[in-house]
């Protein structure tokens, strides 16, 4: 499932920004939660999830 699907479905609105591999970006109310760049992994869903509903 997509992490914008289980948001919509917990009523969370967030806005993903991806372009070439390698970066990704997640914001929820103007606040970055994820960028891959800094992180350098890419989480599963259910954590990226975990990350916006916390």
């Amino acid at each position: 499932m997509s992490l914008r699907k289980a948001a919509a479905e917990k009523g969370i609105e967030v806005k993903v920004r991806s372009g070439p591999p390698g970066q990704l970006q997640i914001f929820k109310d103007g606040a970055k939660l994820f960028d891959y760049k800094e992180t350098g992994n890419l989480p599963e869903t259910v954590q990226l999830l975990n990350l916006i509903t916390a």
